[in-house]
């Protein structure tokens, strides 16, 4: 080939390899950055029983608790040994206070009323669905159901008694105190399902997710009064369907309707069912399971026994915070939320100038949020336990009442962050590649 021939080759050949490798870097589509943000620690992993709420006291004790109302494998029989509350030791779970407590004679099922109920037990644990650690008493207050689920997915009506709020003293490990519900604040159909407790007041708010109320319980008396009912921001949203990765995700269950009962498929149902406090315990921060947006109201008129349509003229409206089980509202009083759909934490900053609800952390690895908590030791602590996969939760696709969870269960854990967490134009992006650890 002629050296001049062979020159032009050359140089086609060159040209056309910079313009690929050009096309290349300016054709490639945008896509998610997201993996595993280095700012999460993986704190504790359960190998055993299916959790919901997790605290850790200053000296470093943890404790957990597992409800029976919605995981069957975690309904006592009187046989299995299934508890309802645990302390975490040397990666095991011992039922807490005793294992007498936990495991009631006969289980936590009355098999002898038609159809089946939830037996009224008074001493025994039934199905703890929240635990909230008191600094000032040093008492863990363990919210119980009342209500449990069998192996068919049939959620049973509570019984008198068996709804309850259990005072456990973490310096003698004994129960101090049980406060019960009057049958007009706790029904057969409630379900309790979240807790703030303000130690200055001595009083605890609770979210009946089932009923849409807010209750509030007299920890010096024990007198409990429904406060707040009616007003639309308790309510679920109509036809509600998150999507959890990339899957509606729908209710399912047995019903005790028939001979036989009937399989129930819908969408989640579940009114206001979060419940946190402000700082200086003025405002109770709330919102519903079947719903993404985040409200706050007026504590004091809660405790001034005002007419709901009173109350309901303190509520505030604080935009979107996600699909999540759980709230919390730390030291610095921002509140911090799961958002399932977007495999995500958020969290609402009040001292914002604007745009006071963002995204915080994006992480593939998690799912629906349980039991934020705040620690002594500056972290924040959560739950991650693959709700999305139990058996009562039907995914879109496949056979109802299949468990798609995976073990082990998770505690994680991120550093709560001193700066003031406001948004700026003026700062870098601090999501998705940017906080990748090395090797995403």
């Amino acid at each position: 080939m002629e050296p001049r021939v062979l020159l032009i080759v050359l140089t086609m050949v060159s040209t056309l390899r910079a313009q690929g490798n050009q096309c290349n870097e300016c054709c490639k589509l945008p896509e998610d950055p997201i993996c595993h943000d280095p700012r999460l620690e993986v704190f504790y992993e359960f190998q055993d029983q299916w959790p919901t709420g997790f605290v850790m006291t200053p000296c470093g004790r943890k404790f957990a608790c597992y409800p029976a109302s919605i995981d069957p494998l975690n309904t006592n029989d009187g046989c299995n040994g299934k508890y309802a509350m645990a302390e975490l030791i040397d990666c095991r779970e011992i039922p807490y206070p005793n294992l007498c407590m936990n495991n009631p004679y006969g289980g936590v099922i009355n098999y002898s009323t038609c159809p089946p109920t939830t037996k009224g037990l008074r001493h025994h644990f039934i199905s703890v669905i929240t635990i909230v650690y008191v600094k000032e008493c040093n008492i863990i207050l363990c919210l119980d159901v009342g209500r449990a689920r069998d192996c068919k997915q049939v959620l049973y009506q509570g019984s008198l008694g068996g709804t309850k709020v259990v005072a456990l003293n973490l310096c003698n490990d004994c129960v101090e105190r049980i406060y019960y519900f009057d049958a007009d604040v706790a029904t057969p159909t409630s379900y309790l399902r979240s807790m703030a407790v303000d130690p200055k007041r001595n009083v605890a708010y609770i979210a009946d997710g089932a009923k849409s109320t807010i209750i509030v319980l007299d920890l010096c008396t024990g007198k409990s009064y429904i406060a707040f009912q009616g007003d639309k921001t308790l309510l679920p949203i109509p036809n509600f369907l998150p999507t959890i990765i990339g899957q509606p995700l729908y209710n399912v269950g047995n019903s005790t309707c028939g001979p036989c009962g009937n399989i129930v498929v819908g969408a989640l149902a579940f009114g206001v069912s979060m419940v946190t406090l402000s700082p200086d315990g003025k405002l109770l921060y709330y919102s519903q399971i079947s719903g993404r947006l985040l409200y706050s109201l007026c504590t004091q008129a809660l405790l001034d026994k005002l007419p709901s349509s009173e109350v309901a003229k303190t509520v505030r409206y604080h935009g979107k915070k996600g699909v999540s089980f759980s709230i919390l509202c730390d030291r610095r009083g921002r509140v911090w939320s799961g958002f399932a759909e977007n495999d995500g934490i958020t969290v609402y900053n009040p001292n914002c100038p604007f745009a006071r609800n963002f995204m915080y952390i994006r992480d593939p690895r998690l799912n629906i949020l349980f039991s934020f908590t705040e620690g002594e030791d500056g972290n924040i602590y959560f739950i991650d336990d693959s709700l999305s996969g139990v058996a009562v939760s039907y995914p879109g696709t496949g056979l109802p009442f299949v468990d798609r969870r995976r073990k082990p269960y998770v505690v994680f854990r991120f550093k709560s962050p001193c700066e003031s967490l406001c948004p700026s134009f003026c700062d870098p992006a601090t999501l998705g590649l940017q906080v990748c650890s090395c090797g995403c």
